[in-house]
């Protein structure tokens, strides 16, 4: 084996074509959907015991007692407690409390369509590949195949040649057959988004519904904890305001056991 040897093909052509070619673009459409879980129940304390036991909700929940922290407060005046999936916000106006639940997912799209662009180019290109050799044929290399090869390698570079030559001469053409393949790729992908979306915010209103089916049994001890104190805290307040005693007051996980004098 001895230094390769090189062979260099040199093609040219000569061109006066009406041609056509299909242009290819690519879009993408992208975006969130949000969707919100929510359940609303009215708390009446106030028609069995007046607006007192509303009020003392409303301290129970800004103070917390025993094993029961404080619920922060929002900007609009509203009591709140995170509950993890859920969140539950009082609002002390109205007594109503609600229960909500709130899930987000970023979804894409990318489509591609396609346009026709035409025209005609004179002119002349050319092109060049080249390719190696061993004299004594080592590894394959002969110099008929190392010809082959660099004519095929020529004819793509020729063709690519070509195809710059169209551009060149016809970038109308073809800048309005891209615009044309991208517009139609932005429609598409903006359909294929809708109907994804509606696919997701489906899937989403499921998994709202069983989130907040799963959570009722929280909710509901959170809250009768919180009414079950309040009304305990009323009914002391009542009793030693109208000259009352309490006797006994004890509370045995969420069972509340009172002993009143009243006179």
């Amino acid at each position: 084996m001895c230094n390769p040897k090189k062979v260099m093909i040199h093609l040219t052509r000569s061109i006066e074509d009406a041609w056509q070619r299909t242009v290819e673009q690519a879009a993408s459409a992208s975006g969130e959907v949000n969707e919100m879980g929510r359940i609303t129940a009215e708390i009446h304390l106030d028609e069995e015991m007046g607006d007192n036991a509303l009020l003392m909700l409303e301290n129970v929940l800004a103070e917390g007692f025993e094993g029961f922290e404080p619920w922060n407060r929002n900007s609009l005046g509203h009591y709140q407690r995170d509950l993890g999936e859920v969140t539950l916000i009082f609002n002390p106006q109205t007594g109503r409390l609600t229960v909500e639940t709130q899930l987000a997912e970023l979804i894409s799209t990318e489509v591609s369509a396609t346009a026709e662009a035409c025209g005609f180019t004179v002119g002349e290109v050319a092109a060049e590949a080249v390719g190696s050799y061993y004299d004594d044929g080592w590894g394959g290399r002969t110099e008929n195949r190392a010809a082959e090869e660099a004519t095929a390698l020529a004819e793509q570079n020729l063709d690519q040649a070509v195809e710059a030559l169209h551009r060149q001469q016809n970038p109308e053409a073809f800048a309005a057959a891209e615009a044309q393949a991208h517009a139609r790729a932005q429609e598409e992908a903006q359909e294929e988004l809708a109907e994804l979306q509606a696919c997701v915010r489906d899937a989403l209103l499921e998994r709202l519904r069983v989130i907040l089916s799963n959570a009722q049994d929280r909710v509901y001890h959170v809250m009768n904890r919180a009414v079950g104190e309040a009304y305990r805290q009323t009914l002391r307040h009542l009793v030693l305001e109208n000259g009352g005693r309490i006797l006994t007051d004890e509370k045995t996980g969420s069972v509340i056991n009172m002993e009143l004098e009243l006179y």
